[in-house]
């Protein structure tokens, strides 16, 4: 997993102080802290500070100053301080990539701030919250948060949030490869920030910088950019910044074959992220490190950089993390939704009363019956839309979780370790390169409901051919492809057919003695695209007997994503079985997509 938007994104660390300004130097809070100990609001407020000041460098340090001040602020019932305090802890774990308990803590903060009616405290929550939903590659939200937030900051002529909304949005527009446009964003960024003399802004949107003219392929002016990001982040002790700019210098120089270079940027990068705890950043590290060492040929050491960044992907960021954290998303706004539902129904009442004074009941009841009745409908009809989406997205969930699960990855890379053991060193790398290319295709194209037939069979074949040298070679497979069929412009959901050549690879060919053969054949029939796994394994009846959980819930999954597919397309596409006297053929149709 590559780092999403947290690495770019400028997190809202600040608050808002009443008693000290935010300008004086690091020394100063820190000085005034220890001068000051009677437990009032005073202290909290320096306590916020130093905490803030504390974050990037010494972010264990900054959690301790920041609970006791939220301790202090709920003792005073100092709501404001509450709400600020709650909202730099969630900016401390957010830099410690723990988005779940980090989306928690804004969200009690913003309950806060909005019942104080404090507008700057909401905007940088809701930018907070913008940021997760960066993360989580929703977009379109994202996009509508950190507008909403540059809207109001305009409004109040608030210079800093203005900062962070146009970086931000640059972000987005740069994730989404909207890279001139991003880069327009970021130059408005850095200017104010310029002016107002911001250097930890200027680092970090330098930094972004280098990533749009990366994404560009221009790598000169990319590398520019992340060294004077990398400059000004040591010359400000910024870890976070510096980790970053670390990790693109060196991803950026493997691009240009330039390895022995990379390599020592990624070494650093990743002691850099040790010390701050940036498990993300340590992933990032060890796949550059990966890169390196495929390319060295240096093969045991390759294999452990990818094992270990491929243990730290997975610590960051599981499947069951990203439900939860929309679970409670979801859960605030149903609870702000029925605040404002309570507050309409006691207003109709109200209006209801005043109107059987008037004589005018029975018009009355008949207009509050109608919109009453609408608001119902409407509702019921939101809540399938967002069900139906919900559905869309686990059923997505499941099936990139089917298609990498641990089995395969693991017998895989044993696999790997097997050919090393044995000095045979030419299928170590063979199998390595392969596996890594297949698992960062896979990931890639987790993101995307339809992908062209070629890219698909692309993959398909490559994880056939690892299945086969797991299989000693005995395994062989013939693609047959109508000649109407343009593999470019026809598109098909990511690896639709995986599960069905997997149970026919180890349900079905593994159990002969002879050559197994997979056939992979396509064809279309008017709207419909039909696509056909045959094999001459050991057929249905005696697979079914073996048929294990993973594989059952790979079918399962599939059924799934072509039942969403019908309801989305209003089509009736099918999977279909047909036994012969040697093997099985699977048939699933699909509806005819193309690009143009």
């Amino acid at each position: 997993m590559k780092p999403v938007l947290r690495s770019l994104i400028i997190i809202t660390y600040l608050v808002f102080c009443c008693f000290s300004s935010l300008a004086q130097e690091k020394d100063s809070i820190l000085n005034l802290l220890d001068g000051y100990i009677k437990k009032d609001t005073i202290r909290g407020q320096y306590l916020i500070e130093a905490s803030n000041y504390l974050t990037y460098s010494k972010p264990k340090v900054a959690i301790e100053y920041i609970d006791e001040a939220i301790k202090i602020a709920k003792d005073k019932k100092w709501k404001k301080g509450t709400a600020s305090a709650l909202n730099q802890k969630g900016s401390i774990y957010y830099t410690m990539a723990n988005n779940l308990k980090a989306l928690d803590l804004f969200l009690e903060a913003l309950s806060i701030s909005e019942n104080i009616n404090d507008e700057k405290l909401t905007i940088n929550l809701y930018n907070n919250v913008a940021n997760i939903y960066a993360d989580m590659k929703d977009f379109d939200k994202a996009l509508a948060n950190y507008n909403n937030c540059l809207n109001i900051s305009i409004e109040l002529k608030d210079t800093i949030n203005q900062i962070r909304a146009y970086n931000n949005i640059g972000n987005v527009y740069s994730e989404t490869n909207r890279v001139n446009t991003s880069i327009n964003y970021f130059d408005k960024a850095l200017l104010y920030a310029k002016q107002v003399n911001n250097i930890f802004f200027v680092a970090a949107i330098i930094n972004n910088k280098g990533l749009a003219y990366k994404r560009k392929k221009d790598y000169n002016n990319s590398l520019k950019h992340y060294k004077e990001a990398l400059q000004i982040s040591r010359e400000i002790n910024n870890k976070y910044i510096e980790a970053s700019a670390l990790n693109s210098l060196g991803k950026v120089l493997v691009l240009q074959n330039k390895f022995n270079q990379a390599k020592i940027y990624a070494k650093n990068a990743l002691a850099v992220s040790k010390n701050i705890d940036a498990v993300e950043w340590q992933a990032d590290s060890w796949l550059v490190l990966n890169q390196v060492y495929e390319n060295d040929q240096n093969h045991k050491k390759s294999l452990l950089a990818f094992k270990n960044y491929i243990k730290l992907r997975d610590s960051v960021a599981t499947e069951e993390k990203k439900a939860e954290l929309t679970k409670k998303d979801m859960q605030y706004q149903i609870d702000k939704q029925d605040t404002l539902s309570k507050a309409e129904i006691k207003r109709q009442s109200l209006i209801k009363n005043s109107a059987i004074g008037a004589g005018s009941s029975l018009l009355l009841f008949s207009i509050v019956g109608y919109f009453l009745y609408k608001r119902k409908r409407d509702a019921e009809a939101q809540k399938n839309i967002a069900e139906f989406k919900t559905k869309i997205a686990e059923t997505e969930l499941k099936a990139l979780r089917s298609q990498m699960n641990p089995h395969f990855i693991f017998n895989s890379l044993n696999s790997i370790s097997n050919y090393l053991v044995n000095n045979d060193i030419k299928k170590a790398d063979e199998y390595l390169l392969k596996f890594s290319i297949l698992t960062r295709s896979i990931l890639e194209n987790s993101e995307k409901k339809w992908i062209s037939l070629k890219d698909d069979l692309e993959l398909l074949k490559m994880y056939i051919d690892i299945e086969s040298l797991r299989l000693k070679n005995k395994l062989n497979h013939i693609v047959s492809i109508n000649n109407n069929i343009d593999l470019e412009n026809t598109l098909i959901p990511p690896l639709i057919l995986q599960p069905f050549i997997e149970n026919s690879i180890w349900h079905g060919v593994s159990q002969i003695e002879a050559e197994g053969i997979i056939k992979i054949e396509i064809n279309s029939n008017n709207k419909t695209l039909i696509c056909a796994v045959e094999d001459n394994g050991i057929g249905r009846e005696k697979a079914t007997r073996n048929l294990n959980k993973t594989s059952s819930m790979g079918i399962k999954i599939t059924s799934q994503r072509i039942d969403l597919i019908n309801k989305t397309k209003k089509a009736n596409e099918t999977i279909k079985y047909t036994d012969k006297e040697k093997g099985l053929r699977v048939e699933v149709t699909l509806p005819l997509k193309l690009k143009f």
